[in-house]
């Protein structure tokens, strides 16, 4: 079994010869202010007369909302309001700007990756779509990958059930690239609990 001492010899090793990577979950963002997915649907439980905080399956949840109701309108309001509120980055943010990473992956849709690396005087060159993934931006510092969209593009965001098994349809190239990488880099997981879909 590898202990944190020996993982931390080989991370400290990749960083050094520029293959570590990061991938970064929410648990990052909560610190800061931003809800989880149980926050953040509370609201739209309520009104299908769900207690949230029973419930084992948000993205069934969240599928049976825009079953119900015939839209994703509420969805997309809901991520919208939940991670464009104020935030304050957190010292863990502070320290990844601070790390010869030049690759992250994240599920958040939140852009506090993105503003801490700006802060750093670095610059970020984010592939939100598939088609991002095809442009490459001219002197990029580091690439963050968002796999489950982001907040400026609420219609885009994985959000449902329907949009995890339709992920490999509409973000394939997302998928692919991962598995490239993680073969490729040593990864450091953060705020990440393992039990997304994906």
């Amino acid at each position: 079994m590898l202990t944190a001492e020996t993982f931390l010899d080989r991370y400290t090793k990749a960083c050094e010869e520029g293959y570590a990577a990061l991938f970064v979950g929410a648990g990052l963002s909560r610190p800061s202010g931003f809800v989880d997915w149980k926050e953040m649907l509370r609201d739209i439980a309520k009104e299908l007369r769900l207690d949230v905080d029973r419930e084992t399956d948000l993205v069934a949840l969240a599928q049976y909302h825009v079953n119900t109701s015939r839209s994703r309108a509420r969805l997309n309001q809901a991520l919208i309001e939940e991670f464009t509120k104020n935030a304050k980055l957190t010292e863990n943010h502070q320290l990844i700007a601070g790390l010869p990473i030049r690759t992250v992956w994240t599920t958040n849709y939140d852009q506090l990756l993105e503003q801490v690396y700006r802060e750093a005087h670095k610059s970020p060159d984010v592939k939100i779509t598939q088609e991002n993934l095809a442009i490459t931006i001219p002197g990029r510092d580091v690439t963050i990958y968002k796999m489950h969209g982001d907040v400026s593009q609420p219609d885009n965001a994985v959000l449902t059930k329907e949009d995890y098994e339709l992920y490999n349809n509409h973000r394939l190239v997302f998928s692919e690239k991962l598995k490239g990488d993680l073969i490729e880099r040593t990864f450091l997981f953060l705020g990440f609990s393992f039990t997304d879909t994906n």
